[in-house]
Parts: C-alpha cells; sequence; structure tokens
C-alpha cells in the first residue's frame, strides 16, 4: 500500500527517549505525523489524567482528519476512546510500550501500587494494536499480567493474556543516526594506553550505578589502565556512588556530569572506547545503540533487552553474565580489546536507523488503519 495517512501521534510525556522516536519517526515517515504532547514532568500525573487534556483539546481544536491514532504508554488509553468527541474515539489506534508500570522496579522505599500497572493494561486493552521496544519488554509485561490477574478474588478474565499476545508486536525504538554520522567520521581510533569506559545512563536506581563505580575500582586496585566518562541525566543530588567515583578515582575521571549540547555529547560518546551497562531494568537501551553507532564497544549483561541488540554469535565478546564477573570480563577485555569486531557491531546497530524502520512501521500503521490484519513486525 501507498497511501498517505494522518496518523494523530498523542505523548503526554515528550521527553527523553520518546521525544527522539516521535521526532524522528515524523522526518522519516512517508505519513502526516501531527504531533499533541505535554512537558515531561509528574508522570504519574500525566498517566491519570493526559487522556482528559487531550479530550478537551480534541474539543477545542478538532482535527481536520485523524485516521489512526498513535499513542505511547503514558496515554490512559481507555480513557480517551471513551471521552474523545464524535468518531476521534472510534479511530483505530495503536499504543506503544517504551516501558510499562507493571514490570518496572520500585526503589528500596517505594512502596508498591498496582495502579499505574492497571492504566497501562486498560490501555493496551482499549488498542487495536500494541507495540513493545523489544521482545524481552513483550514478554515481561504479558508474565505481570498474568501475575496481577491472579490477584483477583474471583471472575478472573482468563483470555486477556492470549488476546493482547495476540494483537502485539515488537517494534524496536527507530533513532534518526544522520548526526551520528557526522561524529563517526571524525572518530579516532581504540585509545590503547588508557582506554576510556563510558557510561551514559540516567542516574537513577534501575541503572544500578553502584555496580559499575565497584567494577571501576577493583579495576583500579589491579592496576588496569583506563580512564572514565560518566554521563546521562541526572534528577535531584549526585548518586552516592558517583561521590565514591570521584573521591576514589578523580585522577581517572575524563567526565563526570550531564551534558546540555548533544553534539557535545556524542562527541564525548565517540571519544570513548567502551560502553558498559550495569542495569537492573532496561526494555530497549537508546544510550548503548548511540554509543555503538558512534564506535564504542559494548559490554553489557547477558539478560534484558542486550541480547536482542548485540548479533548472538557475539554475545561471548560482549555480554557478560552477572555482577561479581564484571571486574574480570572488563579486565580481560581491556588487554585483549575485540577491536576487529568494531565495524560488524555499528553495523548490527545500524538497522535502527528510521531511514531503515520508518517504511515498515508506516505500512504495519497502513494495514491498520485499513482494518486488514498487519504482518509480524518480529
Amino acid at each position: 500500500m501507498s497511501a498517505k495517512l494522518h496518523v494523530l501521534a498523542i505523548e503526554p510525556y515528550f521527553g527523553l527517549s520518546h521525544r527522539m522516536f516521535l521526532e524522528g519517526y515524523a522526518r522519516y515517515s512517508r505519513h502526516e505525523i501531527v504531533l499533541w504532547d505535554l512537558p515531561p514532568r509528574k508522570w504519574k500525573w500525566r498517566m491519570r489524567g493526559s487522556a482528559y487534556h487531550f479530550a478537551a483539546r480534541a474539543r477545542q481544536e478538532p482535527p481536520a482528519r485523524v485516521d489512526i491514532v498513535f499513542a505511547s504508554d503514558f496515554l490512559n488509553l481507555a480513557d480517551w476512546r471513551a471521552l474523545a468527541p464524535g468518531e476521534l474515539g472510534r479511530r483505530p489506534s495503536v499504543l506503544y510500550f517504551h516501558e510499562n508500570q507493571l514490570g518496572y522496579p520500585l526503589s528500596q522505599d517505594a512502596p508498591v501500587d498496582f495502579h499505574y500497572g492497571w492504566i497501562n493494561l486498560s490501555s493496551a486493552l482499549a488498542a487495536d494494536r500494541v507495540l513493545f521496544n523489544s521482545a524481552y519488554h513483550r514478554e515481561e509485561f504479558l508474565r505481570e499480567v498474568e501475575r496481577v490477574l491472579g490477584l483477583m478474588p474471583d471472575h478472573v478474565p482468563l483470555d486477556l493474556v492470549p488476546s493482547l499476545r495476540e494483537r502485539s508486536g515488537v517494534f524496536p525504538v527507530g533513532i534518526d543516526f544522520a548526526p551520528h554520522e557526522e561524529v563517526v567520521a571524525s572518530r579516532r581510533g581504540w585509545r590503547s594506553k588508557a582506554p576510556v569506559i563510558l557510561w551514559n545512563h540516567r542516574w537513577e536506581y534501575d541503572k544500578a550505578p553502584e555496580r559499575f563505580v565497584d567494577a571501576l575500582i577493583e579495576l583500579d586496585r589491579r592496576g588496569a589502565a583506563f580512564e572514565v566518562a560518566v554521563c546521562g541525566e541526572s534528577f535531584g543530588k549526585v548518586h552516592p556512588a558517583f561521590e565514591r567515583l570521584e573521591a576514589e578515582l578523580s585522577p581517572r575521571i575524563r567526565h563526570l556530569g550531564f551534558i546540555e549540547s548533544a553534539d557535545d555529547y556524542r562527541r564525548l560518546v565517540a571519544d570513548s572506547d567502551i560502553v558498559v551497562s550495569t542495569a537492573r531494568h532496561e526494555y530497549f537501551g537508546v544510550s548503548v545503540v548511540e554509543a555503538m553507532v558512534l564506535g564504542c564497544l559494548p559490554v553489557l549483561p547477558a539478560k534484558l533487552s542486550y541480547p536482542e541488540i548485540v548479533p548472538p554469535h557475539l554475545h561471548p565478546l560482549f555480554l557478560y553474565r552477572d555482577e561479581s564477573e564484571l571486574p574480570d570480563f572488563l579486565e580481560r577485555f581491556l588487554a585483549e580489546p575485540p577491536t576487529y569486531f568494531a565495524d560488524e557491531v555499528r553495523a548490527a546497530v545500524g538497522r535502527f536507523h528510521w531511514r531503515h524502520l520508518a517504511p515498515v512501521l508506516d505500512d504495519h500503521l497502513e494495514a491498520i488503519a485499513s482494518g486488514a490484519h498487519p504482518k509480524p513486525l518480529e
């Protein structure tokens, strides 16, 4: 098919990877993408109330034409479909899961609250099609749905999980690599005397920065040659792990802190050699993919979504089994870096470029908008 759709993309939390996803898709799609968004703050209130805001907006400034609605997991899609005026609430809809609140790990002091997970579940049930950013994510969500349904005292709808599985698919996070390609052209080679180890994730508990710092301190104790660059967005005070890093390994630190400029961030990443993750939780791994495209070799856990990013035959080279293995793994990696696979690593993650993915998503949305059964995306 080659029809040009009018896609209403609704994003209540327009920041970080959510923003990058939609802006990149709009840039490369053959469809007309109309974006309704809200700033990325107060995520719980976005999940609770953004549907009311967008329904009111639809009444005040009704879009001229909408063929399909594309929404993220921060929208209560069931509320939207109930409240949207006229035919708008009955338009075909696709729900895209960047994350979900049933499987998202809680911090040590956070109370258990299934409310937001139930919003995700209701939204998924209200959608015509549900897409997850990784197969790992989809399986975890369906497993968690089955678990929380088991908490119901009676009248459990046993067909929900099979129904969701049938209507779901996997579509990775698209990235516009055009700015990265400009930086790669000027990248230097491997820094053999003191390779730069990069950690470029959010400074939060689910990314486990303390595991990373523990491994570096052990490498330092063993006399390994390396430097370290830490970036990624922080929220509030500095994580205690990075206070410890600065106190104990200050001479090795090339950078520590958030980088406002996207160009400066890409240059720092391209000037690094190894990108490390110590995450407890990762549904896709945008920062790792960006680093790999910019020439970093990955050192990643052999779990979560990472085995889907690294080609299977390269898993033994780049994926470590558990946190206790990380210092040994990094020590071997520094001593004998598999740099001869650098081009293959970059090519492997090049498949996430919107140049390749946008036509696939375009076709998928066309099939859904026309009432046809879309081809599997996996």
